[in-house]
């Protein structure tokens, strides 16, 4: 379990005057009201830390230290990954970009032990939201059968390694630019019984623009095959919808925030591009990009971590009128039945993690 992350965004930012002070385990547990005067802002945290179990310490009062000192093209690696001219090209065209073997089998089974550790109690989950699988929770599953995916892994000390990952960050930085933030993470499990992703577009659920400068890493942990609920993409669709189509949850899904288009003909079968991949390929897309996935047919998990990254060039939008105030609404409304007033774009704001240059707009 880790104990401290060092925050450089809300307790140190210049536009709300608070102060470094350390929080310990038992001053989480209290259970205060909380205003929505922004000067309150720091027990609007205290309560969203008590809500997701984040234990932190501000640690200066200096700002400057707290900076960080198939349709596929598939290839083998070295220890710096330089895209050549045709991967790029492929990625600008088609959304999309498959690279073979980008992070070791090593690094991979730390990440399956972690998971596995947290699933089972063991380890304190932090920081991170555990998703849960609807349709397995009424046929009795338990522990990590039950597990749909742990969000928000990005401050853990062990997933964080792979958000840092030189490779990884290699690639980033070639298709988006350097001064880089993750916005967002996941190890998905997807255990057998687990139903369809729909085809989405992630730039759906981020406040920030523009979506040039915004790219995910998806890396496979265990083989991906269509009986175990691969990825699909259809490719160029990154071109051909150049703003977020309209989105809704589907009819064979009751999970939260888990929508998708709502004209899946956008998406047609004939079009989808199954990405059938080994533990350790990644691959790195578009927000704008259609993807999904299908069901997990067999009887093997279909473990994988993911990210999404965002250049500090990014800045915030606003979501009211647009597609995107229904989800703004839904995660809005969820967090004032707990207490907490925080709106949509804050709660971006308060967990995005720089990893690679320096402070962003984010």
């Amino acid at each position: 379990m880790f104990s401290t992350v060092y925050w450089d965004r809300w307790l140190c930012d210049n536009s709300y005057p608070i102060k470094p002070f350390k929080w310990s385990s038992s001053y989480l547990c209290e259970d205060r009201e909380l205003s929505a005067d922004p000067q309150c802002y720091a027990k609007n945290i205290r309560k969203l830390c008590h809500l997701w179990h984040l234990h932190f310490t501000a640690v200066t009062q200096d700002h400057s230290a707290l900076l960080p000192i198939q349709g596929c093209v598939h290839t083998e690696v070295s220890k710096k990954y330089v895209l050549s001219d045709e991967e790029i090209n492929f990625y600008k065209q088609n959304g999309y970009l498959l690279i073979n073997k980008l992070i070791d089998i090593d690094t991979l089974n730390k990440f399956r032990i972690r998971f596995i550790k947290i699933a089972s109690g063991e380890c304190d989950k932090g920081f991170m939201s555990v998703i849960k699988e609807p349709s397995l929770i009424e046929k009795g599953a338990e522990g990590e059968d039950l597990i749909n995916k742990f969000q928000d892994i990005h401050f853990d000390e062990v997933f964080s390694t792979y958000f840092e990952d030189p490779k990884l960050l290699d690639v980033v930085s070639q298709l988006i630019g350097d001064n880089l933030s993750v916005v967002h993470s996941m190890l998905i499990n997807k255990p057998p019984g687990t139903g369809r992703h729909p085809p989405h577009q992630d730039l759906y659920y981020f406040p920030f623009r523009p979506a040039d400068l915004i790219l995910a890493s998806w890396t496979a942990m265990d083989r991906v095959t269509r009986e175990n609920g691969c990825l699909y993409v259809i490719p160029g669709s990154h071109r051909d919808h150049t703003r977020i189509i309209p989105h809704q949850s589907p009819s064979d899904s009751d999970k939260f925030l888990y929508h998708g288009i709502s004209d899946e003909s956008l998406a047609p079968e004939e079009n989808r591009i199954h990405l059938l991949m080994e533990p350790g390929d990644t691959v790195f897309f578009h927000p704008l990009l259609i993807h999904g996935s299908g069901p997990n047919t067999s009887q093997n998990y279909r473990k994988s971590i993911s990210s999404h990254f965002a250049n500090g060039e990014c800045q915030y939008v606003p979501v009211e009128g647009t597609v995107q105030e229904p989800v703004a609404k839904m995660v809005e409304e969820t967090l004032r039945r707990k207490n907490i007033n925080l709106n949509y774009t804050d709660t971006w704001r308060f967990k995005n993690k720089l990893v690679k240059g320096v402070r962003s707009n984010l």
